[in-house]
């Protein structure tokens, strides 16, 4: 599988290709969407290439340009355990306007069951699945691949759940385990093999 990584100010966001674009997991940090479409075009992409977004969590550095992204076309796949979440991180910006985020809408969303995202995901020529992985948030979701990779937002890294000691990270990474994955794309530092 095609991944392209775009990294900056600390957090990854991930291109991989789809039937009829591309599906762009994570966004990074609101305020810095002159940084993401630079990105875009050193890889000869443009943002309106981009059909789909998928967010693991919705915290800022991972969630940020959502809005920016669905204005130009692009859309949401949520989790239906994912939905109450987003609301939280608009709330959280309107008592702190510094960093220029745009409120995340309901237009253009596309909210699966954990059941209906492989059927839509092969639809879009991606044989996969959007699964719930808590550990860093309640929210926390993963692409996985099937017997390739897996993106992971900021769920604890496999090597470290012996130092969590926490049943559900444990439970999150005994379901990844399932695909069979072989690449770990984390939300902040390099890939890693499992």
């Amino acid at each position: 599988m095609n991944v392209i990584n775009l990294t900056y100010k600390s957090a990854n966001c991930f291109l991989i290709s789809a039937d009829d674009g591309w599906v762009m997991i994570d966004t990074g940090w609101p305020d810095t969407f002159s940084q993401l479409l630079q990105l875009l075009n050193q890889n000869n992409i443009s943002a309106y290439e981009i059909n789909y977004l998928i967010i693991t969590h919705f915290h800022p550095g991972h969630a940020g340009l959502t809005q920016n992204l669905k204005d130009l076309g692009t859309n949401l796949i949520m989790l239906e355990n994912q939905v109450a979440f987003f609301n939280k991180l608009n709330l959280f910006y309107k008592k702190n306007p510094k960093a220029n985020f745009k409120d995340i809408t309901t237009s253009n969303n596309i909210i699966l069951s954990d059941y209906d995202s492989r059927n839509f995901l092969k639809s879009i020529g991606i044989d996969g699945e959007l699964i719930s992985t808590p550990g860093h948030s309640d929210d926390s979701i993963s692409l996985v691949i099937d017997e390739d990779c897996a993106f992971i937002g900021d769920l604890p890294t496999y090597s470290m759940l012996e130092a969590y000691d926490d049943i559900v990270i444990e439970d999150s990474w005994d379901l990844i385990q399932q695909y069979h994955v072989k690449t770990i794309y984390p939300g902040h530092g390099e890939p890693y093999e499992i």
